[in-house]
């Protein structure tokens, strides 16, 4: 009887140890094509359970920079993606697909994402004589606009209420790829913005 319970209590400390390695996806990642650009909340995981490599369509994308609440994997092998705002990324445990940077389980598809948002235009894109971008939608819209950098670092938050339109002042920014969040009824949909002086 002794040796069904510790057969038992093996199991469950076994059991137990893989249900805590677990891992999940991240909740957010983008794309330049070349590169993968995955964010995590903060303590919710670490380098070393992340993988190697990931692969997205057959091509191969290897980890050349890691932190808390980042990972970013180059292109080492096969075509670069032909649409980065949409994939399927293959992390070994699992495969986790993304819509405009958003794991897609967490937001609508893309025709009800167009009913929320609009048709949003962002411009000049890339920014290149100009130090002010422009966001445009077709309606008013009551949102939260949220500007980072490619380790996930904000560097800008500001709010739409009700307006047609915003303008962000981006002279303080370096050359260099941001992604530009915008959050409306609980949704997302983010633009790559690229500055280039």
């Amino acid at each position: 009887m002794k040796n069904n319970y510790a057969i038992v209590l093996f199991l469950f400390m076994l059991f137990s140890t893989n249900l805590s390695k677990a891992q999940s996806c991240p909740p957010t990642g983008f794309s330049d094509t070349m590169s993968l650009f995955f964010f995590y909340d903060t303590g919710t995981s670490v380098c070393v359970d992340r993988p190697i490599t990931i692969s997205v369509d057959g091509s191969v994308f290897t980890l050349i920079d890691c932190a808390d609440t980042y990972s970013v994997y180059d292109l080492t092998s096969g075509a670069p993606l032909s649409n980065p705002n949409m994939f399927l990324a293959d992390f070994g445990f699992g495969t986790c697909e993304y819509t405009n940077g958003v794991l897609t389980d967490e937001v609508l598809s893309i025709d009800q994402i167009e009913v929320v948002f609009g048709n949003i235009k962002v411009f000049p894109n890339p920014l290149i004589n100009s130090e002010l971008l422009y966001i445009k939608f077709n309606a008013p819209l009551i949102a939260e606009l949220n500007l980072f950098d490619v380790t996930g670092k904000q560097i800008l938050r500001i709010k739409s209420d009700g307006e047609f339109a915003k303008t962000l002042d981006l002279n303080h920014l370096t050359n260099g790829m941001y992604f530009l969040q915008i959050n409306s009824l609980g949704h997302a949909i983010t633009k790559k913005i690229v500055v280039k002086r």
